[in-house]
């Protein structure tokens, strides 16, 4: 039923999606809105603007979830952070942003999206992956030529692209500022990611959302492992939103673990 649910949806929502992105093409640039904080966006091709109000309209409750969890002052970050929808929000709503996009391309399109909406002061962006462990990994950068290419670490070292992978623990031992809310959206390397902040999220943070991609962790053995790590250091667990084969879970901190 999601299934029909899903295919319903994107039938009545892709010519709206396809109309705006071409007058966003047109105009280079689109301005967005999560409750009071309008952001704004380069936009560079049609497919790229398509991707970005796709992105936008599908992921609106874990944007309005954020809104609602953030304060002017909170450290965020955004792993994962792909074309900056999340580090724009944050930076708009005074929060210090440590974006990590490990594909040079995107980063440089969301530091370009910094300064359009006048809150670079409030962005670091970082060129790396966050693992579990130090040292590169393949890189499969995904959608060609598109103004916004995805990208996922893999076991296949046939990719051309390496990156740096640093686990999250390791940068706040080396000043990096501990995050108090974090976003998560790495394409299947989500525990990965968690392993290698153990101690960040036990002592810093109150919250996060994690995009959890089921049918990688199904074909590995590791359903609902997310779940069950985050419940072992004391956060609530809970989905926002189910997409297909991926599903959108926030956590909150209630207890110690």
């Amino acid at each position: 039923m999601e299934g029909l649910r899903g295919f319903a949806r994107e039938a009545f929502w892709f010519p709206y999606r396809r109309a705006i992105s071409i007058l966003a093409a047109i105009r280079g640039q689109q301005r967005l809105r999560v409750g009071k904080a309008a952001l704004l966006f380069h936009i560079q091709s049609y497919s790229g603007a398509l991707h970005l109000i796709q992105t936008f309209q599908t992921e609106n409750e874990c944007l309005r979830y954020l809104a609602n969890r953030l304060y002017g002052g909170d450290v965020f970050w955004d792993v994962g952070a792909y074309h900056g929808l999340y580090a724009m929000l944050a930076a708009r709503l005074g929060c210090k942003v440590i974006a990590f996009e490990p594909y040079e391309a995107n980063a440089q399109r969301i530091q370009e999206n910094a300064r359009l909406n006048r809150c670079e002061d409030h962005i670091q962006v970082m060129t790396l992956a966050l693992s579990d462990r130090h040292g590169m990994a393949p890189f499969d950068v995904r959608g060609g030529q598109r103004s916004f290419m995805m990208g996922h670490i893999t076991d296949s070292p046939r990719s051309a692209l390496n990156v740096r992978t640093v686990p999250g623990d390791s940068l706040v031992a080396s000043g990096i500022p501990a995050p108090d809310v974090i976003k998560i959206d790495v394409e299947g390397h989500e525990l990965h990611v968690l392993w290698g902040m153990r101690e960040t999220l036990r002592h810093h943070v109150s919250a996060l959302i994690c995009e959890v991609h089921a049918d990688y962790l199904v074909r590995h053995g590791m359903s609902g492992s997310v779940e069950h790590f985050l419940q072992s250091l004391g956060f609530r667990v809970f989905r926002i939103r189910d997409r297909r084969t991926e599903y959108f879970l926030a956590a909150e901190r209630v207890a110690g673990p």
